[in-house]
């Protein structure tokens, strides 16, 4: 009892620290929106709309908390996924950064709080930290989210500004630094860097510089077309300037795309949680089932209730991985990832398990390596095939002993269980027991333990044996004697059947088996949901392609800079054709073919080839300016198209756990126990 007072006091604190800290936020951040219009200010701005305790307060905490190891690496990523998509300065860097996770960890700690008073369960509350985790990704991924949203909100905008003061002006640094002037103050900041390599002694090496660190790509368009058109100057076409026309299709390539990350972020979100949820919620229903119907209790505790929670646990996370790669093209796809930790690379130094992988792999100019080396490029894969041999086998590996060591614990389980359960002789069918009942349960038990500790390393055990030993421990009624006899008899059989049997070894082999080809079925998905993302991409690179090709100075090589700094998913076969471009244009380029074959960038990389010698960029792809209006339409439907494929994906996968719970974890119990008393109720009925 105290020790739940205790859990409650801290609990209701917590609570309330999070409310206020809560509504202290929710009131600084509708007073900032007054002021300027912008949740994420920063600068002097900042400065007076925060409180200088609570800006004090930021400052101490980041230089404090970096000093702990398990703040210091959240913090770490927070500063670096919000330095990658603004441009802060460091005063502001730091305090938006202990904001954020402030905010995360109190709503973390409040979930975690609940969860413990609810489940009362320390397992509850390890997989309540675990789900922690998942939630500290998504309110970094939410926090992100809005403000690349706002960004390129903001950017639509001053692009609408630029317009009407390059009309005025005529001159594309002027016209930038007047649109700068009444943009908001996030976009103002990439703006006002813009302009200052643009009027720079050396634009061109700025520009470089800037292309690393720029937010978004749309950043990276905008900054290229202007210094192009105020270095060669602007043309006018049939619809009019040729840097207004560009200004044009960007503002609608930003609309395009706001569009579609808000509808799939609506339509998808949530589902993360959704399908982590009955990790969850298992706990409190499986609380609330053992007190309203007592007999589910063995189902719970029994073999058959914890291989039902261990796959429904298992379709869960794998549900919440898949999920997440089905996003990922959406969520992530503007924020800067840093190298990751190759781990495989000291694992694959180990002399037995590199000579087990380079035996598994496929020899070189053979189909299957051919196959795979394609699918690892697709899926957008950073391994290797070696690394990704050694993830199959780890994995399966993994799965194997995985089995082996549950089968373990279930028949220690099994064992722990007829030791310590009460023996329940006489119960009602819903399994209620009142006090009395349970301790005489309990007695039987202690004395039924006493004979089997006796009686289970007896070879050939016969039933004279164990009826001696019951009348050793007391003179019983012939009913009773016979029904304590036949009770430790079945107990003893069940305890000498917990051994490890071969089947189980059969299914430790299965799902090793499953777990090899898990990393492939896993990059299956991935190329196939990347598949729905390629097609846009491409339309992409046909607004940038329009765009350039009214430049006359444009080459071929040029035009693949653009579209590797514009491009996500193509990006990394076009980095590989830039770097042996200068040996060859025409080979780099059918090795782009090769590497990236998706038909409909097959046809752009066909008419890059007709482009090195033959004919101009402009001639190359005139089509595309004439049927432009056709190609707005297409895109319009294949977006419709890529939403309603992957809502349908999303939704399937997300709710699975949710209806595996329910028909699992609490519709079946009481079926199963509700037949189990049905048959022991006929069967005393025979007897009569």
């Amino acid at each position: 009892m105290n020790k739940w007072f205790w859990i409650l006091l801290i609990s209701g604190i917590a609570i309330l620290s999070s409310g206020l800290f809560l509504i202290y936020t929710i009131l600084k951040e509708r007073r900032r929106k007054k002021n300027f219009g912008s949740v994420w200010n920063s600068g002097a701005l900042n400065r007076r709309a925060t409180h200088p305790q609570l800006l004090r307060f930021y400052q101490k905490s980041y230089v404090k908390l970096q000093k702990v190891p398990i703040f210091a690496n959240q913090i770490k990523r927070i500063r670096k996924r919000l330095s990658a998509i603004n441009t802060y300065d460091e005063y502001t860097l730091r305090k938006e950064t202990m904001r954020i996770t402030f905010l995360s960890l109190c709503l973390l700690l409040l979930v975690i709080v609940l969860l413990g008073i609810f489940s009362r369960s320390w397992i509850a509350v390890f997989f309540g930290v675990l789900v922690a985790v998942v939630v500290n990704e998504m309110f970094l991924d939410l926090f992100v989210n809005r403000i690349e949203d706002k960004q390129l909100k903001q950017f639509s905008q001053f692009l609408e500004d630029n317009r009407h003061y390059y009309q005025e002006h005529r001159m594309v640094d002027e016209s930038i630094y007047q649109a700068a002037q009444a943009s908001a103050h996030e976009v103002k900041l990439q703006v006002e860097k813009i302009h200052e390599i643009l009027t720079s002694n050396d634009p061109t090496k700025g520009l470089e510089a800037y292309y690393a660190v720029a937010p978004n790509r749309y950043l990276k368009v905008f900054s290229g077309i202007s210094h192009l058109v105020q270095e060669y100057g602007d043309r006018t076409l049939q619809k009019g300037s040729m840097y207004l026309n560009a200004i044009n299709k960007l503002v609608q390539e930003i609309r395009y795309d706001l569009l579609r990350r808000q509808r799939l972020r609506y339509k998808l979100g949530g589902l993360t949680m959704i399908a982590l949820a009955p990790i969850l919620l298992s706990f409190p229903l499986k609380r609330w089932g053992e007190n309203y119907f007592p007999i589910t209790k063995d189902f719970y505790e029994g073999r058959i209730g914890f291989i039902i929670q261990l796959s429904i646990f298992a379709i869960a996370i794998i549900s919440y991985v898949l999920i997440r790669k089905l996003a990922e093209n959406d969520e992530a796809k503007y924020v800067t990832k840093g190298k990751r930790k190759q781990w495989e690379k000291k694992v694959y130094s180990w002399p037995p398990l590199q000579w087990v992988v380079d035996r598994l792999v496929p020899a070189k100019h053979t189909r299957q390596h051919y196959r795979l080396d394609l699918l690892l490029k697709e899926a957008n894969s950073p391994l290797t095939m070696e690394w990704f041999f050694l993830h199959r086998v780890l994995v399966s590996v993994a799965g194997f002993a995985a089995v082996i060591l549950i089968s373990l614990f279930l028949h220690w389980n099994a064992v722990h269980h007829i030791f310590t359960d009460p023996t329940k002789v006489d119960m009602n069918i819903l399994g209620y027991m009142n006090e009395n009942e349970i301790q005489e349960a309990r007695e039987l038990t202690k004395a039924d333990n006493s004979m089997i500790k006796e009686l289970k390393d007896v070879r050939d055990l016969s039933r004279e044996r164990v009826v001696a030993e019951v009348q050793q421990n007391g003179a019983l009624e012939d009913v009773t004697l016979n029904n304590t006899v036949n009770r430790i008899m079945d107990k003893i059989q069940v305890i000498n059947n917990e051994y490890l049997k071969w089947w189980e070894l059969l299914i430790a082999i299965a799902v090793g088996a499953a777990g090899y080809y898990l990393p492939l079925w896993i990059l299956q998905f991935q190329r196939r949901m990347r598949a729905l993302e390629m097609q846009n991409e491409v339309d992409q690179f046909h607004v940038l392609i329009s765009i350039l090709s009214e430049f006359e100075r444009i080459s071929v090589e040029s035009v693949l800079e653009w579209m590797e700094r514009y491009g996500i998913i193509f990006k990394p076969a076009i980095q590989r054709a830039l770097l042996t471009f200068d040996s060859g244009a025409e080979e780099a380029l059918k090795t782009l073919q090769q590497e990236a074959p998706f038909e409909s960038f097959e046809r752009i990389v066909r008419r890059l080839l007709q482009a090195v010698e033959k004919i101009s960029i402009h001639d190359a792809f005139d089509d595309l300016e004439m049927e432009q209006e056709y190609y707005a339409e297409q895109k319009k439907e294949r977006l419709e198209r890529l939403i309603r494929k992957k809502t349908s994906w999303g939704k399937m996968i997300g709710w699975t756990p949710g209806a595996l719970l329910i028909a699992l974890y609490l519709v079946f119990p009481f079926l199963y126990m509700s037949f189990g008393q049905l048959s022991d109720l006929s069967s005393k009925i025979q007897t009569i």
